[in-house]
């Protein structure tokens, strides 16, 4: 088999790619063309040693170079800078090489982010349809950990819709081996339009089932016109006690400075308790799911920020 040197002695490079028969100095390639596909290279291609039916055709190359500098440059040109620059070439075919060459274009950046969790396992999974269409997609968040990550992404780009919606769900239950915390499991209007039960600082209220929960929410009412914010989500088994604790141990900083506002104003909290007795099996999945649809009630313009405060921002749990 010929060396790349005893194959280039057997061919000339001419503007217009390889020949075997000698040519005029007027036939060489642009240097001018050489220099640009020199630049082009140095960014966009790597070497590495391909099999030869991935090797890379010199004229499709030099068109990838036009279209990036939108300048012409001829085929020879590109195969003269390849050769300059080391490049290895497994074949000639014509007036063509085949270059061992790993493209590194911006528009395919996208490729080279490495899937992290559930996107790494969800990529591994190429018999589902819904996991075809992430790996295609240029934006998917590759590196989220959340679910709420992805719930958010289908709901804010295009070319998804509500069944991939159960898709990522069922698709996150088996990699979790958990519950999907979905937001749309929540209904957050009990709470706004009063529709649950509330309790106050020594109101009674029945301890939950054996093996059970209550979900609940902190909730400040906002005057003139008794608007009802939710402050943070969580859950326990008695909410008289749970509710005490709160007001007298708040937590968080942001919970301390929050409480002692209240308190300054001669205000205290309430308990909105919007789903009793959820069997504890589920209780984490639920109460992650109504941080997550909270949140987004609680998204309200911030003066200070001129504008909205990130959705993460919203509650005063700490682990969202």
């Amino acid at each position: 088999m010929k060396t790349q040197q005893q194959r280039s002695k057997a061919h000339q490079v001419y503007e217009f790619g390889f020949r075997k028969t000698a040519g005029n100095r007027n036939d060489a390639p642009s240097l001018t063309q050489v220099e640009d596909c020199k630049k082009w290279l140095l960014k966009y291609a790597k070497k590495k040693r391909l099999p030869e039916e991935r090797c890379l055709n010199s004229y499709y190359l030099k068109h990838v170079v036009e279209d990036a500098i939108g300048q012409y440059v001829t085929n020879g040109a590109f195969i003269q800078a390849a050769i300059e620059l080391g490049f290895q070439y497994s074949s000639i075919v014509g007036p063509n090489a085949f270059f061992h060459i790993e493209l590194r274009l911006p528009e395919d950046e996208w490729r080279r982010i490495s899937p992290e969790g559930f996107s790494k396992w969800l990529f591994q999974q190429e018999h589902l349809e819904f996991a075809q269409k992430a790996m295609l997609d240029q934006t998917w968040p590759r590196k989220a950990r959340r679910f709420i990550d992805f719930w958010r992404y289908l709901n804010s780009h295009g070319g998804w819709d509500t069944s991939d919606e159960d898709q990522l769900s069922d698709a996150w239950e088996r990699c979790s081996g958990q519950m999907a915390p979905r937001p749309d499991w929540i209904d957050t209007d009990v709470v706004y339009d009063r529709q649950c039960d509330f309790i106050s600082l020594g109101d009674p209220y029945p301890d939950a089932f054996e093996g059970m929960t209550h979900l609940y929410a902190l909730v400040e009412t906002e005057n003139p016109h008794n608007f009802i914010r939710v402050r943070y989500v969580g859950q326990t088994i008695s909410p008289r006690k749970r509710l005490r604790e709160h007001i007298l141990r708040p937590g968080s900083f942001d919970r301390v400075m929050w409480m002692g506002q209240l308190l300054h104003g001669g205000r205290y909290p309430q308990m909105a308790i919007f789903y009793v007795n959820a069997a504890l099996s589920m209780a984490n999945a639920l109460e992650k799911a109504a941080i997550y649809a909270f949140s987004e009630s609680e998204t309200h313009w911030d003066d200070s920020l001129d504008g909205f405060p990130p959705l993460d921002d919203a509650l005063l749990n700490i682990d969202k």
